[in-house]
This record gives structure tokens, C-alpha cells and sequence, in this order.
């Protein structure tokens, strides 16, 4: 009778440390995986961003921008959590906060990039002219690195730089183009390079090239005017939803507050925040035209 009356309470007890075990097996399992999964992140992240933050001359390394993304999640998941008593509004902005510094740094990183290309037109002009007059491409180069803006001008003086420490000529223009990949920069390269083995015009073949970056750049402009109304109107339409969520959220919190509290509010949010994904891609892949 005692061991029969001690058994429920010895299975309870067994049945509490195998779940105890499995919780703990669970949850280094999770913290594993998930420390393989950052580290994974973090990995493919440096390789890809050493040369966009060397390009753009800024001495932060890769994992300071890890730990900064990191950071600013963390900062905005508590700030918005305390403030909203909502997790999973927390989360989302925490979400958007961790991707603030790489976003940040790709735009402008793109921005860069454009106005080098923007600048590229004169830079062939003034080579041209220079060529014309007696200079030597090296002394061209030093020219552009003397008169042109950023970039313009860090790129040609760190190309100079290495012309000077002894780097050729080719492997000097294949570091500029891995700095500032582009179309443009590619003919320019491939036309020096053939003017070199075969001869030619060099003043004249830059002249050409301005020319056609000219007119691309031309018809770029056009594009995009005639596609603005389309991206105004795809911004208006994934910023609405937004909007009068927020309106009603602030002029009737009672009535807004179920879709942060209740399964079927939640899986709303959830249902409209894939919907506006899908609409902002269908809108730019509608509106984007490649050249």
C-alpha cells in the first residue's frame, strides 16, 4: 500500500525531470542552432560588406556594424514594447531596427556609385583634353585627382597612389573597378586596354564613350520621369494601411486594441503586412525598367 500510494507521486516526480531534461536539451539545442545561424550571418555579412566599407573610406569594420544592428534592435524592441505594452510590435520594429545600419549604409554606398557614374562624363572629357594637349594617361589621372569632387577625386588620387607604389596600370583600373562596379567604368577600362595592345585615338575613344554615358544618362532621366507617378502612387498606397492604422489606434484605442491582444487581431497584422510586401515587389517590378 505505501509503495502503491508513493507511486503517483514518484511518476510525477520522474515525469517533471524528464521534461526538465527535455526543456534543457531544447533550449541548448535553440541557443546552438541560433548561435550558428548569427555566426553564419555574420560571416557572409563581412565578406560582402569589407568592400562596401572599404569603398567607401570608412574605418568601421563589418562586426562593429553587426554589433551596432544588434544594438539598435535591442534598444527599439524595449523602448516600443515598454511604451505600447505590445511584444509583437516590439519585435517588428526591433525587426527594422536591426536592419537600419546595413540599409543605411547601402544607400549610400548606391548614392556614391551614382554620382561617380554622373561624374564619370566629365572625368572622360578633361582625360580627353588632356591627352590632346600632350599629357600622358598616368598624368591625366593625376589631373582628375587634383581638379574632380568626391568620389571622383578620392578614387583617381588613391589610383595615382597606386600607380606611384608601383602597381600596373591594369591592376590599378581592376581595383577602381571593384571599388565602384559599373557598365560605364567597365567600356572605359576595356577601351584603355585595347588602345594599349592595338592603338588608336585614346582622346577620341573617351570622347565617344562620354557621349554614350551622356545619352544613357539621358534617357535614365526620361524613365524615370515618366515612371515617378507610379512609385508616388505605390508609396501612398503601402503608406496608407499604415496611416489608418495609426489614426484609429490614436483616436479610438478601445476599438484598436484587439489586433494587438487577440490571435485573429494578430494574424491580420500579420496577413496585412505580407499583403503590403507583395504589393510594394508587384509595384516595383511593374514600374522598374533596366537598361
Amino acid at each position: 500500500m505505501i509503495l502503491g500510494a508513493a507511486d503517483p507521486h514518484l511518476l510525477l516526480l520522474v515525469t517533471l525531470a524528464a521534461v526538465f531534461a527535455a526543456v534543457i536539451v531544447l533550449v541548448t539545442g535553440v541557443a546552438k542552432l541560433l548561435g550558428k545561424g548569427f555566426q553564419s550571418y555574420e560571416e557572409r555579412y563581412v565578406a560582402g560588406a569589407t568592400r562596401t566599407l572599404d569603398a567607401m573610406y570608412l574605418t568601421m569594420t563589418p562586426r562593429q556594424i553587426v554589433s551596432l544592428s544588434v544594438l539598435s534592435a535591442l534598444a527599439l524592441f524595449i523602448v516600443f514594447a515598454a511604451t505600447s505594452r505590445s511584444i509583437i510590435l516590439g519585435s517588428v520594429l526591433g525587426a527594422l531596427g536591426f536592419l537600419a545600419p546595413i540599409v543605411t549604409i547601402r544607400v549610400l554606398k548606391r548614392r556614391r556609385d551614382k554620382k561617380f557614374g554622373e561624374q564619370l562624363v566629365d572625368g572622360l572629357i578633361a582625360m580627353g583634353n588632356a591627352l590632346r594637349v600632350g599629357h600622358s594617361l598616368p598624368a591625366a589621372f593625376e589631373l582628375l585627382a587634383r581638379e574632380m569632387d568626391n568620389p571622383m577625386g578620392q578614387e583617381m588620387r588613391l589610383l595615382v597612389q597606386e600607380l606611384r607604389l608601383g602597381v600596373s596600370l591594369d591592376d590599378a583600373l581592376r581595383h577602381l573597378h571593384d571599388r565602384m562596379p559599373g557598365e560605364d567604368l567597365d567600356i572605359l577600362m576595356t577601351s584603355i586596354t585595347i588602345s594599349r595592345e592595338v592603338g588608336g585615338n585614346l582622346a577620341e575613344i573617351f570622347d565617344n564613350i562620354a557621349d554614350t554615358i551622356r545619352e544613357r544618362h539621358r534617357i535614365q532621366g526620361k524613365i524615370a520621369a515618366l515612371t515617378a507617378q507610379g512609385k508616388l502612387q505605390g508609396a501612398v498606397i503601402a503608406v496608407l494601411p499604415v496611416v489608418i492604422g495609426l489614426f484609429l489606434n490614436a483616436w479610438s484605442p478601445e476599438l484598436f486594441r484587439p489586433m494587438f491582444t487577440h490571435w485573429l487581431g494578430l494574424v491580420m497584422i500579420a496577413a496585412i503586412i505580407l499583403m503590403e510586401a507583395v504589393g510594394c515587389f508587384m509595384i516595383l517590378k511593374i514600374v522598374s525598367i533596366k537598361m
